[in-house]
């Protein structure tokens, strides 16, 4: 039976000694989470600095806002374009399909990505002291403490996101801040609150789809959907540190690396202040490829993607789904060039110039 490797215990890196040296502990868990991040792309972490009643305010608030009327909501509506997402993104607004069209050739019948939509609204928030792209602010009467919650959240989270850069750097072996310092402060970075409301079973595309067509027992009133919760891509950043609002599986799978990398297996968290820890794009680069970017999806519930297609097929219901993510990205002028410390004759940079703000705003003119 296939397993994830554990939940990895961050505690020895939090706080993070003052002097700056290396303990045991500490360089045991880079040690660690460097070799999980290599063989899967991604980890499970405890004790990472996130208080839980930190995230507990931040899904209270997060209920809070998508139950708001949409007039409200689209009161702070991100106006889409290239510029950095700030703002509330309304039902399949973002097409996350265009950041890997590689993947989707089969599983979309060789649909154009631009009509691979996400199934999900979303808040995203950028950092507090961004005056050039600024978050819009919700009026306070609309919903009294949110963007209080959403900034206190936002730092938080970030600190930990750079402690968790600082800890790869150090099991990588790299020289110190060649990827942290490139990160520092998390000025490029962004807080996402996803939502997936409740649908019926018919809207959303999965392998089910795809037996269906193989199998020719699809009539032709029962077309192909064209709408995943979120399709398979892999992040922008440097890594991405995401939370759920419940333990267990609710949909986000990875990708599988290997004999078996056209298969996405579930992740689950067995504790609800848990945080699934992703590397993206950017370290992917940074590093020439040494370490990778995990691919995932959100898909159906286990239990869910485990019904038989009958004629109440139509009316099962898929129940909701919240999770918070922030995107950890370097400055908007650092260069996403492989480092130095990762090339060498041979292994030539596999990866060309460009700023991380060009990097996001060519996917953001595609994704909205």
């Amino acid at each position: 039976m296939f397993r994830w490797p554990p939940t990895v215990d961050a505690g020895p890196i939090f706080p993070a000694s003052k002097s700056g040296s290396i303990s045991s502990a500490r360089l045991s868990f880079a040690t660690e989470l460097v070799s999980i991040l290599k063989a899967y792309g991604f980890a499970r972490v405890r004790n990472h600095g996130v208080a839980p009643v930190i995230t507990k305010r931040l899904f209270k608030f997060h209920r809070q806002f998508f139950d708001l009327p949409l007039s409200t909501k689209l009161t702070v509506q991100h106006p889409g374009g290239e510029s950095p997402a700030r703002g509330y993104s309304p039902w399949a607004y973002e097409k996350t399909a265009v950041i890997r069209p590689d993947l989707h050739a089969t599983s979309s019948r060789q649909k154009p990505t631009q009509m691979l939509l996400d199934a999900r609204e979303q808040f995203a928030m950028g950092p507090p002291s961004d005056t050039k792209f600024e978050t819009p602010r919700l009026g306070e009467g609309s919903l009294p403490g949110f963007d209080t919650a959403m900034s206190d959240s936002y730092r938080q989270i970030a600190k930990t996101c750079s402690e968790l850069v600082n800890a790869i750097e150090e099991g990588l072996g790299a020289p110190p801040g060649c990827i942290s310092g490139p990160t520092a402060g998390g000025k490029g970075a962004e807080l996402n609150l996803n939502f997936y409301p409740e649908v019926e079973r018919s809207v959303l595309e999965d392998e089910l789809d795809a037996l269906k067509m193989e199998g020719g027992h699809v009539k032709d009133d029962q077309k192909a959907a064209t709408m995943r919760r979120i399709w398979p891509h892999s992040d922008l950043g440097v890594v991405s540190v995401l939370f759920q609002d419940s333990i267990g599986e609710t949909g986000l799978e990875v990708q599988l690396r290997g004999p078996q990398q056209n298969k996405f297996m579930p992740v689950s968290v067995e504790d609800d202040n848990d945080l699934v820890l992703l590397v993206s794009n950017t370290l992917e680069r940074w590093t020439n490829g040494q370490l990778q970017a995990a691919v995932h999806r959100v898909g159906l519930p286990p239990a869910i993607s485990r019904l038989e297609y009958t004629s109440e097929f139509e009316r099962i219901l898929v129940p909701e789904r919240r999770s918070a993510v922030m995107f950890f990205r370097a400055s908007p002028t650092v260069d996403l060039h492989p480092l130095p410390y990762f090339i060498s004759p041979e292994n030539p940079a596999k990866y060309e110039h460009i700023t991380a703000e060009e990097y996001l705003r060519g996917y953001n003119r595609r994704l909205y």
